[in-house]
């Protein structure tokens, strides 16, 4: 049989173009389709089914330097710690927990949970630390996961200002029918309660903490209390001074008469 070889040529360069576009289109989709990893049905423009540990998805900047490289984790399920909770991670992967993808870097990851949000640091020793958290009442945590009130912080806080909103400014002390506690009764409670009337005892600071707004109120009112006593104790060390004075003038009259 004879073949010609000019024939053969385009042949073969025929098949190499069809070849060669069917590799460099092998991840091109219909525009207006999904793609599924997992599925042959997927739902989104692109969904990825997965069993319990078997839902990550990595986008990595790579580079020849581990220490250069990047990694965004995104994962839903999470073994070990939930079946329904999904997150998103830097240098880091939740197959078995939360590990590390490289072991000489620090990460971060954030949990979105059923009704909480948890968000942790991973420091370069790979000790893993509970930054902020905010639970199913809204409650927002620093430095804890479980916050009591509306802002929880379990350490230092430092601000330029601070503005605590209260009520009842204790300003009707100076009222002129508000009653003073007098000096022996108060001398009484001190004695029997080791603390000042309506202030919390340490026991109870230590137990419930400091309510700063009541407390300032407070420390206001005892404050104005002491001030409406000095004034009073004033005035009868002015008319004791100026009873004094009159017997000393008494007195100097008589010595003079003699």
């Amino acid at each position: 049989m004879n073949t010609n070889p000019i024939k053969l040529k385009l042949l073969f360069l025929l098949i190499l173009a069809v070849s060669t576009k069917s590799v460099t289109a092998q991840n091109i989709f219909p525009e207006n389709g999904n793609a599924g990893i997992g599925t042959t049905t997927p739902q989104y423009r692109l969904q990825i089914l997965g069993n319990h540990d078997a839902t990550q998805f990595n986008m990595r900047f790579n580079h020849h330097e581990p220490a250069q490289r990047a990694d965004l984790t995104l994962w839903a399920s999470e073994p070990q710690l939930t079946w329904t909770g999904v997150g998103i991670g830097n240098n880091v992967i939740n197959t078995v927990g939360i590990t590390r993808i490289i072991d000489t870097k620090g990460g971060s990851y954030i949990r979105l949970l059923d009704s909480e949000i948890k968000l942790n640091v991973v420091q370069q020793n790979g000790v893993d630390i509970s930054a902020l958290s905010v639970n199913a009442e809204g409650n927002i945590g620093i430095g804890t996961s479980t916050p009591k009130e509306k802002l929880s912080v379990n350490g230092k806080i430092r601000a330029q200002e601070v503005k605590v909103e209260t009520a009842n400014w204790p300003d009707y002390v100076f009222e002129e029918n508000y009653e003073l506690t007098s000096l022996p009764s108060l001398e009484k409670f001190i004695k029997a309660n080791k603390h000042l009337p309506e202030v919390p005892s340490a026991l109870e600071i230590q137990k419930s903490g400091l309510d700063l707004g009541k407390t300032q109120t407070l420390f206001l009112k005892k404050l104005e209390e002491l001030t409406l006593i000095l004034i009073e104790k004033d005035k009868q060390l002015q008319k004791q001074q100026q009873e004094l004075d009159e017997v000393k003038q008494q007195l100097k009259e008589l010595v003079n008469k003699k």
